[in-house]
């Protein structure tokens, strides 16, 4: 009997042959010699309990998770950087015999909690160029906080007219807050069905600010709609004070405080600067004083700063891992070069989703210029929930965990990756190189053609649903190379991994010949051997190829295990930004 050659539209895994098609995206095209010969049988899909602790955003991965560190991408609170996070561990837990108190236990009107502090707000100016002309707060309350303390604080009457630029969740909540304490005078970007996928354009926002306004509200960062404005707005000829939330992007980037006309930015600690239990707000004094008198003490940021920062008692330990933050920032390149840090991050997930040929889909497009360096929505296979739920499991197996968590805002279609400072570029390497694998055992090309009628019904298994059998035209998986095999006109082709062999299998059908031929060819695309274990101690840097950039600085908490790490293809150094 003439032997049967498989050939699938994917690059399969070295322990998974034949990748069961589960949606639209999946298949296997058989071409065969002999009808009668049997085929492989497709192994049952996966059934994943609807329970399962990844399924309702559980952190904590199961004890045979073979890597030694978690990939944790959450959208907040999250890690910091292993480096800030020792340093915490060193300097606000003393052991007894160093005969001091860590900061938890510091009265927040001691001395030694006074140098805290001061360092705090200095090295904070310092990282993020404030002008002089400004205050900084350490207030409580967190976001929703200052939804309620703006308005308060900058309306005395609560009949003033304030401006809301609103295009997402988080400015949703704010106007909504606010209603309370003005009239809002709202700028959507909205759409009909609650979508969001871009900011209304700075001409859109000079033509319809009402002039009279006390103040224009802008989200910088909608973590749940993965957008961003990567530069503020340019300052209004109405002379309105810009009052930012900027919680989920603070010191990712600069700050134009004069250009924009800042009179008010806030950020949560919780994200990129600390842990959750503190806001840093920055005012700029001349907005002082207009308080609505019903406006609570540790609200008004008059009170506050005549009192130093301390009218209440302060947190004093979240004040200080602000400082150590701040510290390790300075120490780093200060704020361009996290800009310059969360621009690569975020340029290799879009990469990954924007390379998939659909598998991955982001519903902020690349040309809308908006799309967040900080979180990271996408969808699996078209919002798929088997899929999903499975591309959930695997990951939590696999110790990367933070992509779908429990929100006030039900359940998404869309999985989210969060890359704030206290995720490394090789932690998204990790985290693109599974989604790439993922996508390799459960899609296909989408772009395909119909095989020429030549080749005829015997050489075509068409029990996968497909009328006539179809191939991928110029062969090329779009995941992983863009360049075709061939562009003869002649040739329909499609490379491939037959049996899991490291080698593809270039499949191709000349029209003039009228036959199929195919011939080895020695580069696979994408490593197969995905599964194979490298090694386990965190001292050991993953590949010796690997470079990393020039401003990373390695020790003993912040390398990458081997064992977690997948070495990706192409992309497979930082971008030369970094080096």
């Amino acid at each position: 009997m003439a032997p049967t050659m498989n050939v699938l539209l994917e690059a399969p895994s070295h322990d998974e042959i034949y990748a069961p098609p589960r949606h639209q995206h999946a298949g296997l095209l058989n071409i065969i010699h002999d009808p009668n010969t049997p085929q492989p049988q497709q192994p049952p899909v996966k059934t994943i309990d609807p329970d399962h602790p990844a399924l309702h955003g559980s952190l904590t991965p199961p004890l045979t998770c073979p890597t030694s560190k978690l990939l944790n991408f959450s959208p907040g609170p999250t890690n910091l950087p292993p480096a800030v996070e020792s340093e915490i561990q060193r300097r606000c837990f003393p052991p007894p015999s160093e005969k001091r108190l860590g900061s938890m236990a510091l009265s927040h009107r001691s001395p030694e909690f006074g140098s805290i502090l001061n360092d705090a707000l200095d090295k904070t100016r310092r990282v993020m160029q404030i002008p002089p002309e400004y205050d900084i707060l350490f207030a409580q309350g967190g976001g929703h906080g200052q939804f309620a303390a703006v308005p308060m604080n900058l309306c005395p009457t609560g009949t003033e007219v304030a401006s809301y630029v609103v295009n997402g969740t988080w400015s949703k909540r704010a106007v909504d807050e606010a209603s309370k304490y003005c009239r809002p005078h709202v700028i959507s970007s909205v759409e009909d069905d609650g979508s969001c996928a871009a900011y209304p354009s700075a001409d859109r926002i000079k033509g319809e600010v009402d002039p009279s306004s006390a103040f224009l509200y802008v989200c910088s960062n909608e973590t749940v709609n993965g957008l961003e404005l990567h530069r503020l707005l340019p300052k209004l000829p109405s002379n309105v004070p810009l009052v930012v939330d900027a919680s989920s992007d603070f010191t990712s980037k600069p700050i134009g405080w004069r250009e924009s006309n800042v009179g008010v930015l806030f950020a949560c600690a919780s994200k990129n600067i600390g842990h959750p239990g503190v806001t840093l707000v920055v005012v700029r004094k001349d907005l002082l004083g207009r308080a609505n008198p019903f406006t609570p003490g540790f609200l008004n940021y008059e009170t506050n700063i005549l009192a130093d920062n301390v009218w209440n008692t302060i947190p004093t330990f979240n004040v200080d891992v602000v400082g150590i933050m701040m510290g390790w920032i300075l120490d780093n390149g200060g704020v361009d070069a996290m800009e310059r840090m969360s621009v690569a991050k975020s340029e290799r997930m879009y990469d990954a989703i924007d390379d998939s040929g659909g598998f991955y889909v982001t519903p902020v497009n690349r040309e809308s210029g908006y799309r967040s360096r900080m979180n990271v929505p996408f969808r699996v296979a078209d919002g798929d929930e088997a899929l999903t739920d499975l591309f959930l499991v695997e990951c939590w197996e696999r110790g990367i965990v933070g992509l779908r968590t429990i929100t006030p805002f039900g359940k998404s279609m869309n999985l989210r990756a969060s890359l704030y400072h206290g995720v490394s570029y090789e932690e998204v390497m990790v985290l693109t190189g599974f989604m790439r694998e993922f996508a390799a055992r459960h899609s296909v090309p989408k772009a395909q053609a119909e095989v020429p009628e030549g080749i005829g019904a015997s050489m075509i298994n068409k029990g996968m649903g497909m009328n006539k059998g179809v191939i991928a035209e110029h062969g090329s998986p779009p995941l992983f190379d863009g360049s075709p095999e061939s562009s003869s006109d002649n040739l329909f082709e499609l490379s491939m991994s037959p049996m899991g062999c490291m080698d593809l299998c270039v499949v191709r059908f000349d029209k003039e010949l009228g036959m199929l031929h195919n011939a080895i060819k020695p580069k696979a695309p994408y490593n197969v051997h995905y599964n194979v274990p490298l090694g386990s101690s965190p001292d050991n840097v993953a590949d010796p190829s690997f470079t990393l950039p020039k401003n990373f600085k390695v020790n003993q908490y912040a390398r990458v295990s081997d064992d977690m790490f997948v070495r990706p293809v192409g992309r497979d150094s930082p971008p030369p930004s970094l080096r």
